[in-house]
């Protein structure tokens, strides 16, 4: 039986057979990968974006709580 199993390995050596049996399966995954990558991509983006606004707008209140507290002092 292992005979049989290398002597069948052997004819399906990659140099023998030019195409992969299972290549269209491995560019299924690759785009749906990249298709994944692509999104995660996008929701980082945006979710930077709200980050700097939500900091941006932290600052901002922080300055006019100080300027409050300056102008009650003087």
């Amino acid at each position: 039986m292992e005979q049989s199993i290398l002597t069948s390995a052997r004819a399906a050596a990659p140099e023998e057979n030019p195409a992969c049996p299972y290549k269209l399966v491995h560019d299924i995954q690759w785009t749906t990968l990249r298709e994944d990558l692509s999104e995660l991509k996008t929701r980082v983006q945006r979710l930077e974006t709200t980050l700097a606004r939500g900091v941006t707008l932290l600052v901002a209140n922080l300055v006019g709580v100080i300027v409050s507290l300056l102008q009650q002092l003087v």
